[in-house]
């Protein structure tokens, strides 16, 4: 037990980092038969739904906030980084999608630069350089005919790198369970009104793997900041690159993907990238580092 508390932020980033590799996987096994808008409908209904069901267990008061602008702000840019996230799982190979998503640190950290006029530090500099050439490495501009999914999980990651700033500002004020309830409410208002006309009906093999594809998501979030209760993001973030090889060796069992060796090598750099960013605790302390009001 005394292990377990002591290790208690790893034990949580495990667990997220195992949810949301589960998800993607349920993700590529409902592309097969039912199409992106659908899929995203019912990942914000469900999610929300489960999110409701924990309405009972807390204290009411944790939802009251005075920044619904912020939380809807925050849950759109997330619902076009879900579209593009899920277009990309759907269409390209995992491994090499999972690589290009793990760059989301490193565009938030160049995002901090041209817009919070953040100083530029050599460090900083060639941690964006290797995620860059990372991403290149894998999509083989030039050489290979490049895959739209790669242009999504770009997009993407791009956006993710965005929401670091909204989570940081959230963070100071908000309870982590009204993020996590304000942005299922608003992915499911979102996705229902955009994608009204394109919902298919759902077989009942379809249902099951819905629900748990919100399950496993609504998990990866709630452990994810559980995670950062216990340990800093300079922590947190490397054990998240496990995700791609978590992904990777499942894309081999589900869908018998084979990565090409570029994609170990463009991976590696990304991760290399990554490790110099976590390493670095001005950027750390200022925008990573999240503490959720009680």
């Amino acid at each position: 037990m005394f292990i377990l508390n002591k290790n208690i932020g790893l034990f949580y980033t495990l667990i997220s980092v195992v949810c949301a590799s589960l998800m993607v996987i349920v993700v590529r096994l409902l592309s097969e038969t039912v199409n992106i808008q659908s899929i995203l409908f019912y990942r914000g209904f469900f999610g929300f739904i489960l999110v409701v069901l924990f309405l009972f267990k807390i204290n009411k008061q944790q939802l009251r906030t005075k920044r619904i602008h912020i939380h809807f702000v925050r849950s759109v840019i997330n619902a076009f980084a879900l579209f593009f996230w899920f277009s990309a799982l759907s269409t390209s190979t995992l491994s090499e999608v999972s690589a290009i998503g793990n760059t989301a640190p490193i565009f938030a950290t160049l995002l901090a630069i041209i817009f919070l006029k953040e100083k530029i530090f050599l460090s900083r500099f060639f941690a964006i350089i290797l995620g860059f050439a990372g991403v290149l490495i894998i999509m083989q501009p030039g050489f290979a005919n490049i895959s739209t999914g790669y242009y999504y999980a770009l997009l993407a990651s791009i956006l993710w790198g965005m929401l670091v700033v909204f989570l940081k500002d959230l963070s100071k004020t908000e309870n982590f369970f009204a993020v996590i309830f304000y942005f299922q409410l608003s992915l499911f208002l979102f996705f229902g009104l955009f994608f009204f006309n394109k919902i298919e009906l759902l077989n009942q093999k379809e249902f099951l793997w819905i629900l748990l594809m919100a399950i496993f998501g609504n998990l990866s979030q709630i452990f994810y900041f559980q995670a950062l209760k216990y340990k800093d993001v300079s922590f947190v973030t490397p054990f998240e690159y496990l995700r791609f090889v978590l992904i990777t060796f499942l894309a081999v069992i589900f869908f018998s993907e084979i990565p090409h060796l570029t994609t170990y090598l463009g991976s590696l750099i990304i991760f290399i990238g990554i490790i110099m960013i976590s390493l670095d605790k001005k950027i750390i302390s200022k925008r990573f580092d999240f503490t959720f009001k009680n």
